[in-house]
Order: structure tokens, then sequence, then C-alpha cells
């Protein structure tokens, strides 16, 4: 039989490249040992000659061939913590990421001062994640997320449904099209056109053939949710020149953008009759989320 200490030392053994770096995988083997178990972090350091069940020590060796081909640890355990809430994630979704708390931050800023029923759009929603994290800070308001996949609209509604209200509802269809439009003013029962308060999204926006989609997670995340035509720019462009289909005079829209786009995203902004153009830093001090008014 094998112990704990035993199964841990086998994944302290192990590398994994993660955009050009060695990963010790210590940590990660302890969080698939305790998947495998269903027990806590206490438990395998206060009981490390414990031995393990020969099906558990199976599923963690299968979940550790998986993670040191580079399989994203996220897809692995099926799930990612975000905000205040833990997601169920796929490879149909891209894995949420740090850097996107401040697109719910800085989106949370500008609407909770507002008073009354307030309407915000998710576009791209993938898991659900920042639609969830917006709906569950207040019941007033009434939030949509959206996407073009049906595999990540089936995540996001799981995802909802175990952690938002009934404030939060999600829609299919492409950026801001007439159609989702439609779709959009249906589920609210009210026309869609100059509703919206606040617009966010976390588009695609690497450009094709960038060295990064083939490093480390993106290897394996959806290249729809990641990467566009036009240096990463189209959906930006796209979801810019549709947001007056449903944006109120004095509304908002967010986006989250690569760190070297922020000049370009407050162009395509201004050009289309924004103000009050502002880049955002992210944790990492990189330019990361930029917010325009609709004048």
């Amino acid at each position: 039989m094998v112990t704990i200490a035993q199964a841990l030392a086998r994944g302290n053994s192990g590398t994994v490249s993660v955009d050009e770096t060695a990963l010790s995988l210590r940590f990660e083997a302890e969080l698939l040992l305790m998947n495998a178990l269903g027990c806590n972090r206490a438990s395998l350091l206060t009981w490390p000659e414990r031995e393990i069940d020969p099906a558990a020590l199976a599923s963690f060796e299968q979940a550790l061939n998986r993670r040191l081909a580079g399989e994203p640890i996220a897809y692995i355990l099926g799930k990612k913590e975000f905000w205040d809430f833990d997601l169920i994630v796929s490879p149909a979704v891209l894995i949420p990421r740090p850097e996107t708390e401040l697109l719910v931050e800085s989106a949370l800023e500008t609407v909770t001062h507002r008073e009354g029923v307030q309407h915000l759009l998710d576009l791209g929603t993938g898991s659900g994640a920042v639609a969830i994290a917006l709906a569950r800070a207040a019941e007033r308001f009434r939030v949509i997320g959206t996407d073009l996949s049906t595999d990540a609209l089936a995540i996001a509604r799981k995802n909802g449904s175990r952690l938002a209200g009934d404030n939060l509802g999600f829609v299919q269809g492409s950026w801001l099209s007439y159609e989702l439009c439609a779709a959009i003013g249906e589920y609210w029962q009210a026309e869609a056109a100059g509703l919206v308060d606040v617009i966010v999204s976390n588009p695609p926006y690497i450009a094709p053939g960038d060295p990064h989609l083939l490093r480390g997670d993106l290897v394996h995340e959806p290249t729809l949710a990641l990467s566009c035509d036009d240096a990463g720019l189209e959906a930006i462009k796209t979801i810019v020149i549709e947001s007056n289909r449903v944006l109120k005079r004095g509304g908002w829209l967010f986006f989250e953008h690569g760190f070297d786009q922020r000049d370009a995203v407050a162009g395509l902004l201004r050009a289309a009759g924004f103000d009050s153009i502002e880049c955002l830093r992210d944790i990492a001090g990189q330019d990361r989320v930029t917010r325009g008014r609709l004048n």
C-alpha cells in the first residue's frame, strides 16, 4: 500500500512547463490528492503515514499524469476559484484568472452608487464568472451573460444556478447582434434599446499566431475565446460599434484587454462617442481594463 507521504513524493519529483518555467508539482500534487481522497490539506499534513485506498490512488495517479502532460489543473479538478466563490470549469470555457476580477471591481465601483434597478450585460461570459460576481453584488442588479458557445453557456448556467439568484440569466448569441439584442429584450420583457446601464466584456484579444497561444494553459483553452483577427482587436471593435444598440446615454462599457492594447482600445471608444475613458492596471501593474461612458 502507498502512503500519503509516498504519493506526494511522486508529485514532488515532477515538473511541468508553464510559460517557459519549471513549476514544482508539490503544491499541485497536494490539491490532486486532496481531490482524490475528498479531504483537506490539514489531513494530508497530519497523517502522512495514512495508506491510500487503491481506487483513490489510481485516481490521483491518473490526474497527476494529466498534469505532467501539461493539462491545466483547473480542468483536471473541474473547478477554479474566482472572486468569492468556486466555479465549475471545463475545456469549453476559459479558466478564470485573478486579473479579470479587476473587470468586476471597476464595474461595481461605477454602478453601485446608482439608485434603483441596474441592467448589466457580460458579453462572452464563458464560465459565467463575471456575470455571477455582478449578480451576487446586489439583487437590484439585473444581469445577463451571453456567449456564442452552447457548451460554454451550459457551464455558465450550472454555475449560475448554484451561485446566483433570479436576477441572473444567460442568452446565446454573438456580441450585440440584432438577434441577440432581441433575445435580451425578450428575456427582460422590455425594449432592449437604451436599457442597459453597464456592459462588461473579457473578449478574445490575442492576435492569431501570437506565441503565447502555444504556451502553458492557453494550449488547452478554447481558441474562440482567446484569439481574434485584426491584431486581436476585432471583437472589441465589434462590441464598441454595436454597443449603441442597447447602451443608455451615460452608460458604461468595460473591456479587459491585452497589456499593449490600451491606446488602441481608447481610440476605438473615443471614435464611437465615448468619453471619461480610463485604463486601469491589474495586480501585476499591467494595463488591463479600459472603461468609457457613452456620451
